[in-house]
């Protein structure tokens, strides 16, 4: 006999599940898979006595690491081919009670971890590393200088409880240092220097190393200080920003250097920028060129002029740039577009949709990719909410964008409207959606409605719009099929919707980590172990296989 589902929010806790087979005194084995995490736990008469989680943890590390899991899928089968092998010898109530005391010291140092966590860790030059245990050895395999401290515990396979412990370890002897990212800002305004500057000195992870004042300058210290960021206005004289960025993405500055402004310098160094944007009602052209040329994300200057507070604003520019910084400069690519002369416009109604969440870090550039490539005549209309992106004007201004590229149709959504099949619907961060029928002659069709969650002209931080968006989705009965696609992001927003579609039968298509320059809102939908990993390049092929065309 076996029994499988999902555990996590709504559900049951893997620790109330070990508990009821400990009670039971139940044999058996149970395997977890949350995400690209997976474990394994072996049952003889309610006792654990083999347990093995990802590549290198086992026996407790193992079992405190799956009981750690938030969310995902879980097996269970009662059978009596289970391993002996382990060094468990503990009860089950005595590793869940070590595990609540490890995850409530974890907690008590949450805060201090949260500061740290932007933070860059490196190996400290002259220090010895000969004598490391496997897991130390593990751990500083991923300190390359560039990751911060939150990618490495991630991305390390030990699991959050000895991830903590081996840090801790290697601090305390003084094998391993953290250090504050280095941003270079770059304006040619001194003032606008000083006030980008100024905001990212406020967080406790950044390090302003220098400013500069045109794309020549802003080259000359690029080379020197080799920056992890770099914040780059458009509008420049000497050289503007776009070809700043495209001399820099080049790595062949240095000849213009030499050749026109004869300053000499030793080498070419590339490193993620954030376009400065000047406050307007659009989205400029050249902030849409320089994301195709390789930026990855962008950032309106701060304003009183905007709806949202100056601390929102700096709030939104220091986790733009600090996304931004752990960007992998080989997944960027440059995003050729071709516009589209002539497209129908879409008139019938559908029951199909699709609901598509992406974040500016990353999101804007899949985007890009993704929608030129849809057909005009996919049988489904699409719903896109991008986190951060709050502005109904920029929003709008990008919905152009992409449709003066892409033979399928693209607007801003902001008034109730009726669904269309073979459109790409785009919906301001700060928007709630709520799907519905009306009756129109004899027919019901399906049709949507928008409405501002503002409060005083304030963004609600705690307002989750992709959740709300997807739960509006399930609980619509004029929809026949629905699909998720999750592209490249940051935050959690969706996790919770996702996994409910899944549960109401249907599919989720997450970007593959490679493709994404933000995998991290991939990476948190692919947690719960019930999406489809795909590469950006075949996500347009999934979507036509499920919806099909008109």
């Amino acid at each position: 006999m076996s029994v499988e589902g999902f555990f996590g929010p709504n559900e049951d806790s893997l620790v109330d599940m070990v508990q009821m087979w400990g009670l039971a005194k139940t044999t058996g084995v149970l395997s977890v898979k949350s995400g690209g995490d997976t474990g394994e736990m072996h049952f003889q008469e309610g006792r654990i006595v083999w347990a093995k989680a990802g590549p290198y943890l086992k026996d407790e590390d193992a079992v405190f690491h799956i009981l750690a899991m938030e969310e995902g899928r879980f097996r269970f089968v009662n059978t009596g081919d289970i391993r002996l092998n382990g060094r468990l010898n503990n009860s089950y109530q005595e590793l869940i009670m070590e595990a609540m005391r490890r995850l409530d010291h974890l907690k008590a140092e949450k805060k201090s971890l949260k500061e740290k966590a932007g933070l860059i860790p490196y190996i400290p030059r002259g220090v010895s590393i000969s004598t490391l245990t496997e897991e130390e050895r593990i751990f500083l395999g991923l300190v390359d200088g560039k990751k911060n401290l939150q990618k490495v515990f991630n991305n390390c396979g030990l699991g959050v409880y000895k991830s903590f412990e081996v840090f801790s370890g290697l601090q305390s002897r003084g094998l391993l240092g953290l250090r504050k990212v280095r941003v270079l800002v770059v304006d040619d305004q001194k003032m606008w220097r000083d006030v980008i500057a100024g905001m990212l000195s406020q967080e406790a992870c950044f390090e302003v190393v220098a400013t500069a004042e045109d794309g020549i300058d802003a080259l000359e210290k690029l080379s020197s200080l080799k920056p992890d960021v770099m914040t780059l206005d458009l509008q420049m004289p000497r050289l503007d920003g776009i070809k700043t960025l495209y001399w820099m993405m080049s790595g062949g500055y240095d000849i213009l250097l030499k050749s026109r402004y004869n300053i000499a310098i030793e080498d070419t160094y590339r490193c993620p920028v954030v376009v400065i944007s000047a406050v307007a009602k659009k989205m400029a052209p050249e902030t849409l060129e320089a994301l195709m040329g390789g930026a990855t994300g962008y950032i309106t200057k701060p304003s009183r002029l905007l709806p949202e507070s100056l601390e929102q604003q700096r709030e939104l520019i220091a986790k733009t740039v600090l996304m931004a910084s752990q960007v992998d400069l080989i997944k960027t690519r440059r995003i050729r577009t071709y516009n589209i002369e002539q497209k129908t416009t879409p008139a019938e109604n559908t029951r199909k949709l699709v609901c598509v969440g992406a974040s500016m870090v990353g999101g804007l550039t899949s985007l890009m990719q993704l929608v030129p490539r849809l057909p005009a005549d996919l049988d489904a209309a699409l719903f896109v909410l991008v986190d951060d992106l709050y502005s109904e004007d920029h929003t709008r201004s990008f919905a152009e964008f992409l449709d003066r590229h892409s033979k399928i149709k693209v607007e801003c959504a902001t008034r109730p409207m009726l669904l269309k099949r073979g459109c790409v619907y785009l919906v301001p961060a700060d928007r709630k959606v709520m799907f519905g029928l009306t009756k129109m002659g004899n027919k019901f069709l399906t049709a949507f409605k928008i409405t501002s969650t503002r409060k005083n002209g304030q963004i609600d931080r705690a307002f989750r719009p992709l959740d709300e968006m997807l739960f509006a989705a399930l609980k619509c009965r004029g929809f026949d099929k629905r699909i998720g696609v999750v592209l490249a992001g940051d935050g959690t927003d969706g996790k919770l919707g996702f996994l409910e579609m899944v549960k109401a039968g249907e599919q989720v298509f997450v970007q593959d980590f490679y493709s994404s320059l933000n995998p991290i809102k991939p990476e948190n939908v692919a947690i719960t172990g019930v999406a489809r990993i795909v590469p950006l390049d075949g996500m347009v092929r999934n979507i036509v296989l499920e919806m099909g065309r008109s």
